[in-house]
């Protein structure tokens, strides 16, 4: 019977490629397996990770950081389009691009968390100085030289990275492959040339950032070898290093990417012979850089730009959240009209979820563990989230966000907002194709090993795993059913906990009934795209229990509120799927579990709660000093919130009272002051 079922499987079960199968088996399975499983245990998760936190051991540099932020001019770097030498040297002096270099070759040495705040502050002071900081630090190439060069290339490279005498960029996206990288159209000609091998290369890159300014540059290309000349490796996607002026490469001209002045742009090589020895660990490594890619992307992915976008959050909250009570409009503070409290209560709760998921994942990575699902959840859901922050921030400060200068706080975050969007795999193809679509193949007990025994034609392989996935979804279709009846008694209709088991069993059972698509499921984005949002809404909800745990449930209405917004787009997101499910039986009884229930009815945002929770950031408290820690404050924002509370008493007082106090009209004045425009 099996067999049968092994031959039949095959007309329908979609091929893994050998690209699909190198990111399938890179990096490491951490919690996201739970939620395929369809069980999870808080606890567990407790006990696993402890609350990541700053080293005493690094106050110095923390202190340096925030020095050096203090001194940069975001504006100035605007007007001139440019980041200065002098900031580089700065940037140098403090060790900034060599953050994951081991102190033996004079790098910091810093853990994940380490890293992840100090590219969030300096992003905040200034986003062109943030990614300028962020991508040698991302895919490096340190971190590829790290994990495959070989010792002669780090005692070469590592250092002079470090103390930045190498300003490094990494060339991937090509002219007609961004975030299909696999398909990469740069070709690399392994030959013989007077009497040595050589790689013939034809590159042309764009979009890199800092190419133009790099003199240390990694690229990629499709090595080919037509005369059988390798002793070692493979031909496919090869990885090498080369300095630019010695090599031949062509870095510019520069990009302007939403005028946020990094630097960014092209790089180019036409019938450029390179050295076999420019490989990246040599020829052993010929045809295995997209193994090294997926590896390295994994670990930059979940810190570098979630930091950037974080930073941005947690800026807009700490402003808008001051503004809100030193503007008034109709004789009333910002802070006490319901349709401000309305957005006061969105940039809380979206500015504490991706913190929570950034600390979680921090502690992750700071175990060991290399999660590339949970790399891709970070990557989109951040700067999302971010970017819905920054707007609903916007429209609180309104004209004063708009009209740009060195007292617009929030106006360069908001221009540079789409940077984060786009790069590093677009957030499109992150949604629809990672999180899910590789997710689902990566981190489900059964499914990949069922597909690779079909393209294997293992038998045994296919029987044993077969009937693991079967056995599991009778169990997940049972524990729905149970779900459905219990979530409709009264008296435990506002048991959470209930409800969170009951959306994490219906995730593993649609995940499992995924496959009954056959080779449609990899191609029906709008099905991968619910399922990974569903994912990333369940694993918020962890880190913020989890995060909310570490803070002795000081955030407890800001989760309540948090999670019912989860709730919902869980819920949206389960009825989407369900509808458009193809087999009609199948539709009918995902549409009977997904139906809301008692509970789902019974658990809503009311008036109150949006008040409370937009209270935590209109008010000087506790709660809004953790929300927007580690993010800079510019001078205005720091005098802004140094009289929060004298400003909050006096805008209560009554006109009479306040003549009395006139010194407070006059912070207030200066502090929600624009700039005017000074035309060439």
């Amino acid at each position: 019977m099996y067999k049968r079922l092994l031959n039949l499987s095959k007309k329908f079960v979609p091929k893994i490629s050998e690209t699909e199968s190198i990111a399938l088996k890179s990096g490491t399975i951490s919690i996201e397996r739970h939620f395929f499983k369809g069980t999870f245990d808080k606890n567990h998760l407790i006990q696993t990770y402890p609350y990541p936190k700053l080293l005493e051991s690094s106050k110095n540099l923390h202190e340096s950081v925030e020095h050096f932020c203090s001194g940069l001019d975001d504006n100035y770097l605007y007007k001139i389009k440019q980041i200065p030498k002098s900031i580089f040297k700065e940037i140098n002096e403090h060790k900034l691009l060599g953050m994951i270099i081991p102190k033996k070759y004079g790098g910091l040495e810093l853990n994940h968390h380490e890293q992840s705040q100090i590219v969030q502050k300096i992003s905040t002071a200034s986003s062109a100085v943030g990614v300028t900081v962020m991508v040698p630090n991302s895919l490096g190439p340190a971190e590829l030289l790290l994990k495959y060069g070989t010792e002669k290339e780090k005692d070469k490279y590592l250092p002079k990275l470090a103390d930045g005498t190498f300003v490094p960029c990494f060339g991937l996206t090509g002219q007609h492959s961004g975030s299909d990288a696999a398909s990469m159209l740069d070709t690399g000609v392994l030959m013989e040339k007077d009497g040595k091998k050589i790689i013939r290369i034809n590159i042309s890159k764009r979009y890199i950032t800092l190419a133009p300014i790099s003199n240390l540059v990694g690229i990629s290309f499709k090595l080919s070898d037509p005369n059988g000349l390798l002793q070692e490796g493979n031909e496919g996607i090869t990885l090498a290093l080369l300095e630019p002026k010695k090599a031949g490469l062509i870095t510019g001209p520069r990009h302007n990417p939403m005028d946020v002045p990094f630097p960014n742009g092209t790089i180019e090589a036409n019938d450029l012979d390179i050295p076999l020895e420019s490989i990246i660990g040599g020829e052993k490594n010929a045809g295995n850089g997209w193994k090294m890619l997926m590896e390295c992307l994994a670990v930059g992915r979940s810190i570098s730009l979630p930091a950037c976008a974080i930073g941005s959050a947690k800026l807009s909250l700490n402003y808008a959240g001051a503004y809100s009570i030193y503007r008034k409009q109709f004789k009333t503070m910002l802070a006490d009209m319901e349709g401000v409290q309305d957005k006061l209560a969105k940039v809380a709760s979206e500015t504490f979820k991706i913190t929570s998921i950034q600390y979680l994942t921090n502690a992750i990575l700071d175990a060991g563990e290399k999660p590339s699902v949970i790399s891709a959840i970070m990557k989109y859901e951040t700067t999302e989230r971010a970017r819905d922050v920054v707007n609903h921030s916007m429209d609180i400060v309104a004209g004063a966000g708009i009209c740009k200068g060195p007292n617009n706080i929030l106006g360069n975050s908001y221009q540079a907002i789409p940077v984060g969007i786009t790069v590093e795999g677009s957030n499109t193809l992150t949604k629809n194709l990672i999180i899910f679509g590789q997710g689902l193949m990566k981190s489900h007990p059964y499914l990949f090993n069922v597909v690779n025994s079909i393209q294997e034609n293992n038998e045994k392989e296919f029987k044993d795993n077969l009937n693991g996935m079967v056995s599991s979804t009778i169990q997940h279709i049972l524990n729905s059913i149970y779900y459905k009846l219990i979530t409709n008694i009264m008296f435990l209709s506002h048991d959470q906990d209930i409800i969170e088991k009951k959306y994490i069993n219906n995730f593993a059972l649609t995940s499992n009934l995924v496959l009954l698509m056959g080779k449609k499921f990899k191609s029906n984005e709008f099905t991968s795209g619910r399922n990974a949002e569903i994912l990333g809404s369940m694993y918020m909800i962890e880190a913020m229990d989890w995060f909310n745990h570490h803070h002795e449930g000081k955030f407890d209405k800001l989760v309540k509120f948090a999670k019912f917004e989860e709730y919902q787009k869980i819920q949206t997101n389960f009825e989407m799927i369900s509808d458009n499910y193809p087999i009609a039986l199948i539709r009918h009884f995902l549409r009977c579990i997904h139906k809301k229930s008692m509970m789902e009815k019974n658990m809503k945002i009311n008036d109150e709660l949006i008040k409370d929770v937009s209270n935590i950031i209109s008010k000087n408290n506790e709660l809004r000093k953790i929300l927007s820690e580690n993010s800079f404050e510019p001078e205005k924002l720091k005098l802004m919130n140094k009289h929060f509370d004298e400003i909050l008493k006096y805008q209560k007082l009554n006109e009479k009272d306040k003549i009395k106090n006139k010194e407070y009209e006059e912070i207030i004045n200066e502090v929600t002051k624009v700039d005017v425009f000074q035309q060439l």
